[in-house]
């Protein structure tokens, strides 16, 4: 909501920065949008969690925001975790959904098949139809971080809406 309001009241301030590419306000409402209107037209939304491996860009904002905006939850994982890592977490967070790069999808998950390359699918992505308004709870679900695994198998920990506010 606090993106949005800024988009409304500052629609071409800069809200990102990294390295020499830079994204306003307006533009990040809207692409934030645009992709959380195509995963909702994939039938994700409330309760789902999408995966997100993707090296630090602009399009790592965009798709944090897009995956909240659908009312799913996001599950970060580093493209420089050994794919085994990555495949289990996916495969122990039951994850509906893997947004990644297409230079990393070779590297990181080459046998998933439900992938959304944020770059290279961005096409199809502004294609869906527009979003639909999602509410969600404090106790909802926002994301889920795995643990490092050093007793063992790594161990994922549910942060609410709520958690991330405080």
């Amino acid at each position: 909501a606090r993106i949005r309001e800024q988009a409304f009241a500052m629609p071409k301030a800069i809200a990102l920065v990294y390295n020499d590419k830079s994204l306003s306000y307006q533009d990040l409402e809207s692409r934030s949008q645009q992709l959380a209107s195509y995963l909702q037209s994939q039938g994700l939304g409330r309760g789902d969690l999408v995966g997100l491996c993707v090296n630090r860009s602009i399009d790592m904002v965009v798709a944090l925001l897009g995956i909240l905006k659908a009312g799913a939850a996001y599950l970060p994982l580093d493209p420089t975790y050994p794919e085994d890592r990555i495949a289990y977490i996916l495969d122990d967070a039951h994850a509906s959904l893997l947004i990644t790069e297409a230079a990393l999808q070779a590297d990181i998950a080459p046998t998933i098949e439900n992938v959304l390359r944020i770059d290279s699918d961005w096409e199809v992505i502004t294609q869906s139809p527009p979003l639909s308004t999602v509410s969600f709870e404090a106790d909802d679900l926002a994301y889920v971080i795995y643990t490092s695994g050093s007793t063992g198998k790594p161990k994922g920990v549910q942060v609410t809406h709520r958690n991330m506010l405080n």
